[in-house]
């Protein structure tokens, strides 16, 4: 019996599913007799498991299934954000050149007539081709290879994904295309003569300026946030069409509209500055990522309040504000007065361009974490730090 067979064998789930919570370090010193040499297995895909518990429920819910080592979790897509990508590209071939787990694979290949999952790690192709009947619907063509090597020989035209590892040989994280494997900026010749649309997913830290003048290329980026936290910065290239990139930020799980803009079309915006009226408003993570600070006040009647205070302001309720809004108490108080409205000192702290850290401004405040109010550090339109008490509308 191979490690796939032994993993995937009833008795070896059920135990894995008894033991989710079990000491893993007493479980390699004690193993039980019929699992002895094999434990370390095991106690792998405890660890994935686990750490699969918030981003992958569907695959834990599928009997059978086998996952990767705890490391491949790390990067991989959510079913969210793999849903996302899916809607990005279409047609009669897609290859994605880093494999890994396959959540990208399994989800954008229902849009092709044909897909290849192509990863230079032989046991994360065994355990797709393991999984992929269990997951997902459709043949999926399995090629171990390396990314260059697969890329060099392929002689068609094709749709590709590429999502490099961000970690280098001593395992330390890395996020610029040129540190991550395999390096992008290498292959883009042969992506420009083998390529109808090159899908690149990139980490939360990139920088979007730099990505474009590194790539060229780009039609499109998305920076896609799940619950107000980025995950993604997508880069799309069209090597046939050149215009300038359209900017999308999406706030997965939530409410938030869309809103898309274009790097010209900010800078050329004029933008009304004022200070803080009946409400106040903080955008979700991917528009501040993506840095469409102008952009707002064009698409909503908000003034902001400077131009590095990134909150925004307004005496008529906006509906359908991409972000959190709050209804404004006091716009500028002081400890004293904070205190006449905290009586229990209990309040969320929001810093925006203010001089201290949330933490440090909680302390000098003696304000407790917690409750319905938030007190909101900022610095008016001259430079002026101030704190004004709202509470949370949504």
């Amino acid at each position: 019996m191979n490690n796939l067979e032994f993993l995937g064998s009833e008795d070896v789930q059920q135990f894995m599913l008894e033991n989710q919570h079990s000491d893993l370090q007493k479980l390699l010193l004690n193993p039980p007799p019929q699992f002895k040499d094999q434990v370390k297995l095991i106690v792998d895909q405890i660890l994935s498991r686990r750490k699969a518990k918030g981003k992958l429920p569907d695959w834990l819910d599928q009997p059978g299934v086998i996952f990767p080592p705890p490391l491949s979790l790390e990067q991989c897509s959510s079913p969210e954000t793999a849903e996302y990508k899916s809607q990005l590209m279409s047609g009669k071939m897609l290859v994605d050149l880093t494999g890994g787990m396959g959540v990208d694979t399994l989800a954008m290949s229902r849009e092709f007539d044909h897909t290849t999952y192509v990863e230079h790690s032989e046991w994360l192709c065994d355990v797709f081709q393991h999984n992929h009947p269990l997951l997902g619907n459709g043949a999926i063509e399995v090629v171990n290879a390396s990314a260059e090597d697969y890329l060099s020989r392929f002689e068609s035209r094709g749709h590709f994904f590429i999502d490099p590892a961000r970690r280098d040989v001593s395992k330390k994280q890395v996020f610029h295309f040129e540190n991550c494997s395999p390096n992008v900026l290498e292959l883009l010749p042969l992506f420009q003569s083998k390529a109808d649309l090159l899908l690149i997913k990139a980490a939360p830290m990139i920088d979007i300026t730099l990505g474009l003048k590194q790539l060229q290329h780009v039609h499109q980026i998305h920076v896609v946030s799940v619950k107000n936290e980025v995950k993604e910065v997508l880069f799309l290239l069209n090597f046939k069409e050149i215009s300038e990139p359209l900017i999308k930020c999406v706030n997965l799980r939530s409410e938030h509209p869309a809103l898309s803009f274009t790097l010209s079309g900010e800078k050329d915006l004029e933008v009304t500055f004022s200070s803080v009226k009946r409400y106040l408003y903080d955008p979700n993570s991917a528009i501040l990522k993506a840095g469409a600070f102008k952009s707002l006040t064009s698409i909503y009647d908000v003034d902001k309040l400077a131009p590095n205070t990134h909150l925004y302001t307004s005496d008529q309720l906006i509906e359908g504000f991409p972000g959190r809004v709050f209804e404004v108490v006091a716009s500028d108080v002081g400890k004293k007065e904070l205190g006449r409205h905290l009586p229990e000192l209990k309040a969320n702290v929001v810093n925006k361009n203010y001089p201290i850290k949330p933490e440090e401004l909680k302390k000098k405040l003696r304000l407790k974490d917690g409750g319905d109010w938030f007190v909101m550090g900022y610095r008016d339109l001259h430079e002026v730090p101030r704190i004004a008490l709202s509470k949370r509308i949504r």
